[in-house]
């Protein structure tokens, strides 16, 4: 908010709250406090206050100004979610997320949020390349025949003197998938 909106809202704080003391170092004490919020929910914070309230603090204000941000983003979240998506590339998880918090916090102060056709999202992303090979995967132990005992692949060692299953695999199958990798 900038000096001069300040001097408008702070003379409106004095109209809403006439039998409340101010002197020449209120308004620009108060500028400290509230200057960081936009001059239309600072205002809307402001007339919810004197709703409720004969005084008003600056603190009073900024927990009207967060709450109504509060509603505001509960509104939005769900099934409704937002006209706008973001820019970011959803691969790009960190990014993304950032967009989106960004947006969120964007929507709950009450800043226009830019609607972006559906089409125009599919048109950004025809001609990327769909990556289209399988990950290199390391076969495991069990990947292969246990040279020991027999066991097929995908199939637990067994003891050679009563045949029970292993919870782990013989040595020299576990060298054998060393070998293979």
């Amino acid at each position: 908010m900038i000096e001069t909106e300040w001097v408008v809202l702070f003379r409106y704080v004095r109209a809403m709250f006439p039998q409340q003391r101010f002197d020449e170092y209120t308004p620009e004490a108060w500028y400290d406090v509230l200057g960081q919020y936009g001059a239309a929910e600072t205002r809307a914070a402001i007339a919810a206050c004197a709703a409720n309230k004969p005084f008003v603090s600056p603190a009073e204000i900024v927990t009207a100004i967060r709450q109504h941000r509060a509603d505001v983003d509960r509104d939005l979240h769900g099934a409704g979610q937002y006209a706008e998506i973001p820019d970011a590339d959803p691969d790009d998880v960190p990014a993304y997320l950032a967009a989106l918090r960004t947006q969120r916090t964007r929507a709950a102060a009450g800043q226009q949020l830019t609607y972006r056709p559906r089409l125009a999202i599919a048109a950004a992303s025809v001609g990327r390349e769909v990556p289209t090979e399988e990950p290199v995967r390391r076969p495991g132990p069990r990947s292969i025949r246990c040279p020991h005992c027999g066991a097929e692949p995908g199939k637990s060692c067994r003891t050679t003197v009563l045949g029970r299953r292993m919870a782990d695999v013989h040595p020299s199958r576990l060298d054998a998938a060393k070998r293979a990798a």
